[in-house]
């Protein structure tokens, strides 16, 4: 999961759910709304298990990136820096399902 900085005081992960419909800044105490997050549209706020504000990538948007991973791998030569370079973005598309994964978004079901 990816931290929300403060918008007032600009402190990392400090955003902490409230009862209500409110995220506050543990440093400065600045509350916010989900209607407040500017995130992008490939992007899910979430919520971890210690309350923290946060994001992950969309699980269809890393699956998406993990498949063409494996299709520019398939299109390089062998032993090649582009076949090492497909192979880390497929990794790297990989963690960020399973940071997806890891906070509750569910595994996308319909087809992408």
């Amino acid at each position: 999961m990816f931290g929300i900085a403060c918008s007032e005081c600009a402190s990392m992960n400090s955003y902490q759910v409230t009862t209500g419909a409110f995220f506050e800044c543990h440093q400065c105490h600045h509350e916010i709304t989900v209607e407040d997050l500017d995130i992008d549209p490939s992007e899910i706020w979430t919520v971890d298990a210690n309350g923290i504000l946060g994001f992950v990538i969309d699980p269809i948007v890393s699956l998406r990136e993990m498949s063409d991973a494996i299709d520019e791998y398939m299109g390089e030569d062998h032993d090649s820096m582009g076949e090492l370079e497909a192979l880390r973005n497929f990794r790297d598309a990989a963690l960020r399902l399973q940071g997806a994964l890891e906070v509750g978004v569910p595994y996308p079901v319909a087809k992408m």
